[in-house]
């Protein structure tokens, strides 16, 4: 029987924003298996556990033209020399198409590279196909995207289902608030309302303030309610937006704006929230939903086809039409008016996570999923 070479001699190239914690999380997938790990680009000299490689040109090369960024991912691959590469996100600029001339590959897609209301067009539409026709395995996390994938080209036969899940150790329910209820004036009573995604026009935040509001107007006397806004990559001028309409609509006292929460706090911000709402008009699978989901939080999303895959409209969520503040504001009535629904819900979802979603689990299939690659 041949023999595989042991996974310390290997190496991994990770092609990935080295500055989102999504993307550090699944590069570093990887390092827990026992593979060499290098990163590209790389712009953390001090991220622990990793190993890197930095090319001296790259910083000083690119301040002049992204026209010579392959040349430098070239330079930067025959130094290393990695056994793999690793593409998290499809659309690499022009260094798509360099990628797409090495073997092994593997290209894990998020939905925006792929779904052509987002940024599956035109020129880069045509990169992406050609990335993903090279790729001998693409990695995607819901029939949704299979599904688009093999509306591109004929990818079945190397699409693998892999959720990267979610660490539910700490993505659970039961964590004391308490300094985040003194920090933000939030009391045990009120509902509270939690949307954490990027603060940008794209995922209608301006749409769940005019729907909170409305569901203030109705609700019965004493009914508390809080909304917390995450400031992730807040595009700036749609922030002052978001504040303005605030002050206009007097929800001052209701509403917070908490900044940019560390990954590290968001289990607690779960914990904190009884529902969380997203509605952008396309999506993936975001990873806020699983660590919703997995710490008993209810979600009222979009009534999106992916979305559909785990949240049943008044079983374990709630679905609204995008865009429409009165079905947005109903579904908030219904939150509020369910509360041992809530309760209910909070364990069917956090069981539904522990198998669908157990980043354990999902660490070992995509090492599983490297040795096969290695090993052929």
């Amino acid at each position: 029987m041949k023999s595989i070479p042991s996974r310390e001699s290997k190496r991994i190239l990770i092609i990935a924003n080295p500055r989102s914690p999504l993307t550090q999380q699944r590069g570093g997938v990887g390092i827990q298996g026992g593979y060499r790990i290098n990163w590209y680009p790389h712009q953390n000299k001090n991220r622990r556990k990793q190993q890197s490689l930095l090319h001296s040109g790259w910083n000083s090369f690119t301040r002049f033209s992204s026209l010579g960024s392959p040349w430098v991912l070239k330079t930067f691959i025959q130094r290393i020399q990695p056994d793999l590469i690793h593409v998290h996100y499809a659309y690499q600029g022009l260094d798509t198409l360099l990628l797409a001339r090495f073997k092994p590959l593997m290209v894990t897609v998020m939905g925006g590279d792929i779904l052509p209301d987002q940024g599956f067009h035109g020129f880069r539409k045509w990169m992406v196909k050609k990335l993903l026709d090279a790729a001998d395995v693409i990695t995607s996390k819901s029939q949704f995207l299979d599904e688009t994938l093999n509306r591109i080209g004929p990818y079945a036969d190397k699409i693998r289902r892999v959720t990267w899940g979610i660490d539910t150790k700490r993505f659970r329910p039961g964590l004391d608030v308490t300094f985040l209820r003194r920090k933000w004036n939030i009391q045990p009573e009120d509902l509270v309302f939690f949307c954490p995604r990027i603060c940008h026009p794209f995922y209608n935040q301006h749409v769940i303030i005019e729907a909170f509001a409305d569901h203030l107007h109705r609700a019965e006397a004493g009914h508390k309610a809080k909304l917390i806004f995450s400031e992730l990559g807040a595009d700036e001028a749609y922030r002052r937006r978001l504040r303005n309409l605030v002050d206009e609509l007097k929800l001052t006292e209701h509403v917070r704006f908490v900044g940019v929460i560390p990954h590290s706090e968001m289990p607690l911000y779960f914990n904190l929230a009884d529902t969380m709402v997203a509605i952008p008009p396309s999506d993936g699978i975001p990873q806020s939903l699983y660590e919703a989901m997995g710490c008993g939080t209810l979600p009222i999303l979009g009534n999106l086809p992916q979305y559909q895959e785990l949240i049943q409209d008044g079983v374990n969520g709630k679905l609204v039409r995008v865009g429409e503040i009165p079905a947005l504001s109903e579904a908030m009535d219904w939150v509020a008016a369910h509360k041992e629904h809530r309760k209910a819900t909070a364990l069917l979802n956090r069981q539904h996570i522990m198998e669908v979603a157990n980043k354990e689990v999902q660490d070992n299939l995509v090492n599983s999923i490297y040795d096969k690659l290695l090993e052929e």
